[in-house]
C-alpha cells in the first residue's frame, strides 16, 4: 500500500479574464459557428505548392457534422476510431466529428513502424482507421490481417476512387453526410455527450508493449481550454500556425483546440521542411513549438547579423531598448523589426513546452518584442498545467499554475524538492485497461507527475527533473542528471549529452556522461572530428570546469564521447534506459576481454571507456 502523500507549498492559479464556458468539443463548436461563423477558420495546401485553401468556421463546423453523420450511417456509433497520418485539415475534421457524437478517438504518431501502429489498433479496440495515403501500403497489410476494423478512410480528397471491402474515401463520406443532412437526417448533430466520459485514448511514448494509453474526457480538455483562456488572450482572427504532429496533446490542445475556441484562424504548415516559407506566408501571430525550432531560428538570425559585422550594434540596441521599456516606452517591435520579418512579421507570442528553453533563446525573443510563454504539462493532464502568461514571465521557471489547477510539492526533501503532484478537472481518468498503474499514479486525489521540482513564494514552478532519473548516492545525496546535462550542452561543440550513476562493486555510485559531439563545430576547436587525443584533451578540460561549479559529490568521473545521435522516443525524448543498457553491454563486454588480458584491470578499463568512445 502507498503511503499518504506529504504535501506542502500548495498553490492554484487565479484568471484575469472572464471566460466562456463550454461543457465539451461539440459544444464549443456550436459556439464558435455562432460567434464566428465567417471568420477563417483553417487555412491549408492540399500538398506544397498548390494554391492556398481557406474554410469559415460554418464550412469547418458542416464538415464535421457532415462527416459524423455519414459514419454514423455506415454503423460506427460507439467505436473506437484511430487517425494516423500529417497534419492536415481532414486530420480535424475526423478528430472532431469522432469524438462529436461518434465514439472515442484514438490519435496515433505516424512515425510509429507498422508493427507498432498494429499492435497500438489492438490495445485500442480500433473499429475505425481514418489514414492518409503515405499509409497506404500498411494498411493494407493492416486490412488483410485485422478483421476487426470495420471502416478504413484515406483523408486524401483526390483519392475520391478508394474502393473495396470496408474502404471509403474522406470526401465520399463528406458527400454522403450533406445529402443526409438535407434529407432530414439529424441524429448525429442532435447526439447528447457525456463530458464525464471517455473520448480520446492517447498512447505515451515508449514502445508498442511499454506505453501507456491516456484516458481523457470532454471535461478534462475543455477544462484545460478553458483555463488556458483565463490567462492568455487572443483576439478572434488573430492566427496561430500548427506545425508540432496532431497527435501530439501539446498540439492538440494549445495548437488547435484552444485557438478554435478563440475564434482565432489556424494555418496548417506543409512541413518541417517548409516551415521558413510557410511562415512569410501565413504571418501567424503565434507559434507553438519545441525550443529546437526556435533555437535554429535564433541561430539563423545571429549568423545573418554575425555576417553582417552588426554584433555590438544589436546587442547596443537590446540594451537601449530594454532601458526604455522599464522607463514605458516599449519600442523594441520598431527596432528589431527586420528581426521578426522572417517569422512573417506579426509574431508577438512564443509558446513551448516539452523541454526547457535555454535562458539566452528566451532572451533574445523577449528582447526582440516576442513573448515567450514556456508551458509545463503532461498527456495525463491534458496537457497544460502551468504556464508563462500575459501578465507572468519568468525565466527559468514554468511559470504559475493555471486557473483551477492545484500543484504542490509531495515527500520533499529539506531544501523543499520534491515531486510535483496535480490537481483538478483536467486529470485524466486513467490508464486504459491498466488499473495497477493507474492506482501508482493518482493517489490521495493528486495525479503523481513523476517530474522533481520547487514552487517558489510567488507559485512559480521550477522542474529540476525526474524520479526515474534522479541518482541516489551511497550517503543519500541525490544529483539531477538534467542538471549535468545543462551544463555539458552548453558548450557549442555539443549537440546532446545523457548523464547517469553507474554503481561500483563497493555500492558506490559514480557519476558518467556520454556525450554526442557536433562533427561541424567541433572543427573549430581540434583539427579534425579524427583527432582523439585533441578531443580527449578539449573534453577533459571542459568536464574538469563544469566539477569546478559542482560540490564534489556531483561531479562527473567518467565519460564517452561520440558523433551518432542519443536513441530518442517519437516524440524526440532520449531513451535513457536503452542507451545506458547498451553502453554497459559494451562495458561488459570490455570487461571480459580485459579480465583475459590484464586481469580484472578495471582502471585500465575506464581509461578505454574514454579512449573507445567513437564505438558508442
Amino acid at each position: 500500500m502507498n503511503k499518504k502523500l506529504k504535501l506542502i507549498n500548495i498553490t492554484e492559479g487565479k484568471p484575469y479574464y472572464h471566460v466562456q464556458e463550454i461543457k465539451s468539443l461539440k459544444d464549443m463548436l456550436e459556439k464558435c459557428e455562432s460567434k464566428y461563423s465567417d471568420n477563417i477558420a483553417f487555412k491549408f495546401r492540399y500538398k506544397p505548392g498548390l494554391e492556398t485553401i481557406s474554410k469559415t468556421y460554418r464550412e469547418f463546423i458542416k464538415d464535421v457534422d457532415c462527416l459524423g453523420s455519414a459514419l454514423l450511417n455506415i454503423g460506427l456509433k460507439n467505436c473506437h476510431a484511430a487517425i494516423i497520418g500529417e497534419n492536415r485539415y481532414e486530420w480535424v475534421v475526423s478528430y472532431l466529428a469522432v469524438v462529436n457524437g461518434i465514439g472515442i478517438a484514438v490519435p496515433l504518431d505516424r512515425m510509429l513502424p507498422p508493427n507498432e501502429i498494429e499492435s497500438m489498433l489492438e490495445r485500442g479496440e480500433v473499429d475505425a482507421l481514418f489514414y492518409s495515403e503515405a499509409f497506404q501500403s500498411t494498411v493494407d497489410n493492416i486490412a488483410a490481417k485485422n478483421t476487426n476494423i470495420k471502416a478504413f478512410v484515406c483523408m486524401n480528397p483526390e483519392n475520391d476512387d478508394i474502393k473495396g471491402n470496408r474502404f471509403y474515401s474522406f470526401n465520399e463520406l463528406i458527400k454522403s453526410g450533406e445529402e443526409l443532412i438535407a434529407s432530414g437526417h439529424k441524429e448525429y448533430m442532435e447526439t447528447e455527450i457525456n463530458p464525464d466520459e471517455l473520448s480520446v485514448l492517447l498512447f505515451t511514448s515508449g514502445t508498442s508493449s511499454t506505453s501507456k494509453a491516456v484516458m481523457l474526457s470532454h471535461k478534462n480538455i475543455c477544462s484545460d481550454i478553458m483555463s488556458l483562456g483565463g490567462v492568455v488572450r487572443f483576439d478572434p482572427g488573430e492566427s496561430v500556425l500548427s506545425v508540432l504532429p496532431l497527435h501530439h496533446t501539446f498540439e492538440n490542445t494549445t495548437g488547435l483546440l484552444f485557438p478554435l475556441y478563440l475564434g482565432m484562424t489556424i494555418s496548417i504548415c506543409d512541413g518541417l521542411k517548409y516551415l521558413a516559407r510557410n511562415l512569410t506566408e501565413y504571418k501567424p501571430d503565434c507559434l507553438v513549438g519545441v525550443p529546437l525550432i526556435f533555437d535554429k531560428f535564433m541561430g539563423r538570425i545571429k549568423d545573418e547579423i554575425k555576417k553582417k559585422g552588426l554584433e555590438k550594434k544589436v546587442k547596443a540596441l537590446m540594451g537601449f531598448a530594454n532601458i526604455l521599456r522599464f522607463a514605458g516606452l516599449d519600442l523594441r517591435r520598431k527596432l528589431f523589426k527586420k528581426l521578426i520579418e522572417p517569422f512573417g512579421g506579426k509574431l508577438r507570442v512564443i509558446v513551448t513546452g516539452g523541454a526547457a528553453m535555454e535562458t539566452a533563446t528566451i532572451k533574445f525573443y523577449e528582447n526582440i518584442g516576442v513573448k515567450v510563454y514556456q508551458g509545463y504539462g503532461l498527456t495525463e493532464t491534458s496537457p497544460v498545467v502551468a504556464g508563462g502568461n500575459d501578465r507572468v514571465r519568468k525565466t527559468g521557471t514554468c511559470g504559475n499554475p493555471l486557473p483551477g489547477v492545484k500543484i504542490a510539492i509531495a515527500n520533499p526533501d529539506s531544501a523543499g524538492n520534491g515531486e510535483l503532484v496535480i490537481q483538478g478537472k483536467n486529470v485524466m481518468l486513467g490508464y486504459w485497461k491498466n488499473p495497477d498503474a493507474t492506482k501508482e499514479v493518482l493517489q490521495d486525489g493528486w495525479f503523481r507527475t513523476g517530474d522533481l521540482g520547487c514552487i517558489d513564494k510567488k507559485g512559480l514552478i521550477r522542474v529540476t527533473g525526474r524520479v526515474k532519473t534522479m541518482i541516489v548516492l551511497k550517503n543519500g545525496k541525490k544529483v539531477f542528471p538534467e542538471e549535468l546535462e545543462n551544463h555539458i550542452n552548453k558548450l557549442n561543440y555539443v549537440k546532446e549529452s545523457l548523464v547517469w550513476g553507474e554503481t561500483a562493486q563497493d555500492g558506490t555510485v559514480e557519476i558518467c556522461a556520454k556525450i554526442v559531439l557536433d562533427k561541424e563545430t567541433i572543427t573549430a576547436v581540434v583539427n579534425s572530428p579524427d583527432d582523439e587525443n585533441g578531443i580527449k584533451k578539449l573534453l577533459d578540460h571542459a568536464i574538469k570546469e563544469i566539477n569546478k561549479l559542482m560540490p564534489a559529490y556531483k561531479a562527473i568521473r567518467y565519460y564517452v564521447y561520440g558523433f551518432e545521435e542519443l536513441i530518442k522516443t517519437t516524440t524526440m525524448k532520449i531513451k535513457r534506459y536503452v542507451e545506458t543498457d547498451q553502453i554497459k553491454d559494451l562495458f561488459n563486454q570490455l570487461t571480459a576481454s580485459i579480465k583475459t588480458i590484464a586481469g580484472k584491470n578495471i582502471d585500465r578499463l575506464k581509461e578505454l571507456m574514454a579512449k573507445r568512445a567513437e564505438n558508442y
